[in-house]
């Protein structure tokens, strides 16, 4: 397991060259997390990358609930690049996201570890017109890839 180190701004996640991108506005909503949970799996589906589907479900949801709290609106941007998909949710807070566990006793404050355990990678940066962006990106193997639609059993 990796180490939670406190909160660092972290470089841009590796760019390749074969990518396909979803693009989602989401408002400040409690059922943001779900709608960004249907997109995901839609895009994932599409894109038959059904072995990371529970990874990037569990990665999408928290980084949505957390943007939610901002209490505007957000945007979820989902990139498949070649077996990986790259998950990106942009929001108008400069607030550093906060990395350190959490005490035992609280309800909160456990979603970046979830992110960090589900993820194959992680980070944040803050961006030039505002705002910050936590990405992470979720893989999936060959053999876990959906079969092409009508070849399903």
């Amino acid at each position: 397991m990796r180490a939670i180190p406190e909160a660092e701004e972290t470089a841009r996640p590796p760019r390749i060259c074969e990518s396909r991108v979803r693009r989602f506005p989401l408002p400040p909503h409690p059922i943001a997390a779900e709608q960004a949970r249907l997109l995901t799996k839609i895009a994932l589906a599409d894109w038959r990358l059904g072995d990371a589907l529970d990874n990037a479900l569990i990665v999408v949801a928290e980084l949505a609930t957390n943007a939610t709290k901002v209490g505007e609106v957000f945007h979820l941007s989902l990139t498949r690049q070649g077996g990986t998909v790259l998950i990106e949710v942009w929001d108008t807070s400069e607030a550093l996201p906060d990395r350190r566990r959490r005490s035992m006793d609280r309800v909160d404050g456990r979603g970046l570890l979830l992110v960090d355990a589900c993820s194959k990678d992680w980070g944040w940066r803050l961006e030039e017109n505002g705002g910050k962006t936590v990405w992470a990106t979720c893989a999936a193997d060959a053999a876990g890839e959906l079969p092409p639609p009508g070849l399903r059993m």
